[in-house]
C-alpha cells in the first residue's frame, strides 16, 4: 500500500512482510522524472514478529502518518518532518484490542478471527476534531481512535464501534467516508456485507454500533468465509443473511434522509453486479436518490 502526502512530492509506503516488523517508509518523488528516493523508514510495529503493515494515510493538516498492521494487530502514528520524512522518535504504537475493551478469541470465524487484524487506518475529520477509524477483522469491530495533532501522543484510547450483534463474524476490512454527508460505508470481508453507519459530525468518529442499513453485495444470497469453513459463524446461513439484511432494509425504506443505499428491485440483494462468477464479484451499490456521487463499488472474493 502507498499513499501521497497530497502534493505528490512524498509517498508513504507499507512494507507488508509477515516475517518481521516490516517498515513504513517515506519516499521522495522527482517531479521531472518520477524517480523515487528513500528518505527514511521506521519499524511498523514495536514488537518482534510479523507485523504485515497494510495501510497508511496522512492526517488532515499533514502533521502525522498513521498506519495499520494486520498481523501485529496495531496502529502507529508518526510525525512528518518538513521534508516529508518520518520523525522516528515521535512514533506512537497502539496495540489492539486495548485493555479497556478486551476481546475473546477466537471469534465466530475461528480460522480468521484468532487475533486482532487491523486492516486500515483512515483519518476521519469532523468539525471539532479527527478520529482514526481502524477496521479490525479479527476483533470484529471498527476502532474509533481520537486523534490530537498537537499532543506528543496523538492517538487516544480506542473505542469499539460498528459491531452490531447481527453482523458478528463479518470481519470489517475496509471503509470509506461519503464525500459530503456524515456517513461511512464499512465492508465486511468474511460475509460480503456492506453496512452504512452515521458519523459524528464533530469528531469524525462512528456514532455507535447500529448501522443505518446493511446488505449482501454478492450476486446471490450467501457470502463466503475466506480461509475458513464458517460453520460456527453467525451469518453462515442464507436465512441469517436474509433476516439481517431485511431488518436494515426497513430502516432504509423508512427515511429518505437516513437512507444510504437504494433497495435494489425491492429484494434483499442490494448489489447491482457489474461482473460476477463463482470466485469473484464486483457490485455497485446505489446511494439514496439525489445523492452525489451515485454509487459505492465493492469487490468480493469467495473461497
Amino acid at each position: 500500500w502507498l499513499t501521497s502526502c497530497g502534493d505528490g512530492k512524498v509517498l508513504y509506503i507499507c512494507d507488508e512482510r509477515g516475517d518481521g516488523p516490516g517498515n513504513l517508509a517515506a519516499v521522495s518523488v522527482d517531479a521531472a522524472t518520477g524517480a523515487l528516493a528513500l528518505l527514511n523508514s521506521i519499524p511498523a510495529d514495536d514488537r518482534a514478529g510479523g507485523a504485515a503493515c497494510c495501510h497508511a494515510s496522512v492526517t488532515p493538516g499533514g502533521a502525522h502518518v498513521v498506519a495499520s498492521n494486520y498481523c501485529a494487530g496495531s496502529v502507529v502514528a508518526v510525525a512528518r518532518r518538513a521534508d516529508g520524512s518520518l520523525d522516528a522518535p515521535s512514533a506512537q504504537y497502539v496495540h489492539l484490542p486495548p485493555a479497556s475493551h478486551p476481546v475473546s478469541f477466537p471469534g465466530p470465524n475461528a480460522a480468521r478471527q484468532e487475533a486482532s487484524h487491523a486492516h486500515m487506518a483512515y483519518a476521519s475529520a469532523g468539525t471539532h476534531g479527527t478520529t482514526i477509524l481502524v477496521p479490525d477483522l479479527g476483533c470484529d469491530v471498527v476502532w474509533s481512535i481520537p486523534y490530537d495533532a498537537e499532543s506528543a501522543k496523538p492517538l487516544g484510547e480506542p473505542v469499539a464501534t460498528a459491531s452490531p450483534p447481527e453482523l458478528r463474524g463479518g470481519g470489517p476490512r475496509h471503509l470509506v467516508r461519503h464525500p459530503t454527508e456524515p456517513l461511512v460505508y464499512v465492508g465486511y470481508e468474511l460475509t460480503s456485507v456492506l453496512a452504512a453507519y452515521p458519523i459524528d459530525k464533530r469528531t469524525g468518529a462512528i456514532a455507535g454500533d447500529e448501522p443505518l442499513c446493511a446488505l449482501n453485495v454478492l450476486d446471490g444470497d450467501a457470502g463466503g468465509f475466506m480461509g475458513g469453513s464458517g460453520e460456527d459463524a453467525d451469518l453462515s446461513s442464507v436465512e441469517a443473511y436474509q433476516t439481517t439484511v431485511r431488518k436494515y432494509a426497513r430502516l432504509l425504506q423508512g427515511s429518505a434522509a437516513a437512507a444510504t443505499a437504494a433497495w435494489h428491485g425491492g429484494e434483499h440483494r442490494g448489489g447491482v453486479p457489474l461482473c460476477s462468477d463463482k470466485a469473484t464479484s464486483i457490485a455497485a451499490v446505489r446511494l439514496a436518490p439525489g445523492d452525489a456521487p451515485s454509487h459505492v463499488v465493492v469487490s468480493s472474493r469467495l473461497v
